[in-house]
């Protein structure tokens, strides 16, 4: 299914073929229309292409990646099959591979630098400004080399200037701190409209490089090039790239911005980039993703870290069938369902969760009646079966997001763990209802399809 997929455009014609994207002719204004447009879209289930983006020549794309089924086209599986691929894709990484002379990326070269020429949007009513929220950030290791590649906002402040959100547990946040205590800066990239390979592999907390990731979903190598400023290799393919440094010993405000946690962050004194050159393709496409939209939660905080949640939480216990990180709850929650739980196994299982991901700070636990995919089940779940006094476990002071609107600014929080099931001794008691499924249509005498 992803067979023909080597880039952004190819892609999008993908989705154009699927009837999974709108293309949206009329002129719409990157100042809080666009961002209110694509979610609308996005809450049709479609991704969205604006031909017409008042003020500039560069078309914009959105939501591309806005659901699993989106996701799952992008690397040529069915959505059931999603977590074992990118499961498979950590554990057979394949290197990516240098061009010798000029790539895609780089057809144009910009005379001068300024960020004012990109159609980057000010998505939410209270975003602080433009922020390009879509872009592969890419940074590399000053002690090994390696390659980084990861989501990174970027606030833009000046023709030159961006504003870059690091939190305390971004690689990139290492790399800097390491060339900072040297007096010297941090040279990065930012690929905008990459290869969906290229967008999921940034997703993971991966300890290798992505790059590998993003050639083990594609299987075959990554094409990149060396950036002309820097020693960091990019994307060959990407529709736009920005050569970039973090600069040493400089802090200024940053944010708000909407955030996957459904909330504003706060405005905070962040470290400053300089935007160094602008390369791009001819005829580019500038890529972008509403805040707080499910792209922005299913890239953010979802789909690449189910398959470890999983894989731990069945390395701990035999009787675990299911994992599911609903994006509904921005990443922060950890539904799990076990057959018959042992005495003790639904805690094991809980502190399993917690580890998958420092951002997970609930995890409940239910048996295999309850479909962990429907919110109004869990809530049945959570109302019937848990004795709060017996059945909740919290521990405080434990490493979290600071963006959780209840963490500390260093994000310090209480995680906890909620055995929702029944005790042996009740589950021959209770038995959930569940009717025999029937035909209503077929019932009723209404047409169906065929």
């Amino acid at each position: 299914m992803s067979s023909g997929i080597r880039d952004l455009r190819t892609f999008i014609e993908l989705l154009r073929e699927r009837g999974a994207i709108y293309d949206i002719g009329a002129p719409v204004d990157p100042v809080h229309e666009l961002g209110a447009v694509l979610r609308a879209c996005e809450e049709q289930g479609k991704a969205a292409f604006f031909h017409d983006v008042k003020g500039f020549g560069i078309p914009v794309v959105g939501s591309a990646l806005g659901s699993h089924e989106r996701i799952a086209l992008a690397v040529g599986c069915r959505h059931e099959e999603l977590g074992d691929v990118l499961e498979k894709a950590t554990l057979s990484p394949m290197p990516c591979r240098e061009m010798d002379g000029s790539a895609p990326c780089q057809e144009i070269v910009a005379d001068e630098v300024d960020l004012g020429t990109l159609p980057v949007p000010v998505h939410a009513p209270r975003d602080a400004g433009p922020f390009i929220n879509a872009g592969v950030v890419i940074g590399r290791d000053p002690a090994t080399g390696r390659h980084n590649l990861s989501y990174v906002r970027l606030q833009v402040k000046g023709k030159d200037r961006i504003g870059v959100n690091l939190n305390t547990w971004r690689h990139l946040r290492d790399f800097f701190e390491i060339r900072e205590a040297r007096g010297e800066n941090l040279p990065f990239c930012v690929a905008i409209g990459v290869d969906p390979a290229l967008m999921i592999a940034a997703a993971f907390r991966y300890e290798g490089d992505e790059y590998e990731i993003a050639g083990a979903l594609r299987k075959e190598p990554t094409p990149v090039v060396r950036a002309r400023t820097c020693d960091v290799l990019v994307p060959a393919t990407a529709e736009i790239v920005l050569e970039c440094e973090i600069l040493a010993g400089e802090r200024e405000d940053e944010g708000p911005m909407a955030e996957y946690t459904g909330h504003y962050s706060g405005r905070y004194p962040q470290c400053v980039g300089r935007v160094n050159a602008i390369t791009h393709r001819r005829d580019p496409i500038f890529q972008t993703t509403a805040g707080a939209s499910y792209e922005h939660l299913l890239l953010g905080t979802a789909v690449t870290r189910e398959p470890r949640l999983k894989r731990l939480a069945m390395t701990t216990s035999p009787r675990v069938r299911e994992a599911y990180l609903p994006p509904y709850a921005s990443g922060f929650l950890a539904i799990i369902s076990m057959e018959n739980p042992h005495p003790g196994e639904v805690r094991a299982v809980g502190l399993a969760a917690l580890n998958a991901h420092v951002n997970i700070n609930t995890v409940v636990v239910v048996d295999t009646d309850v479909d962990i995919y429907n919110p109004a089940e869990l809530f049945w779940a959570l109302s019937t079966r848990v004795r709060w006094e017996r059945d909740q476990v919290v521990i405080p002071g434990t490493l979290g997001n600071e963006l959780h609107p209840s963490a500390d600014r260093d994000g310090v929080i209480s995680k906890t763990i909620i055995d929702a099931t029944l005790a042996p001794n009740l589950r021959d008691s209770y038995v959930k209802i569940v009717y025999p499924k029937v035909n209503l249509a077929a019932l009723l005498g209404f047409p169906t399809s065929s």
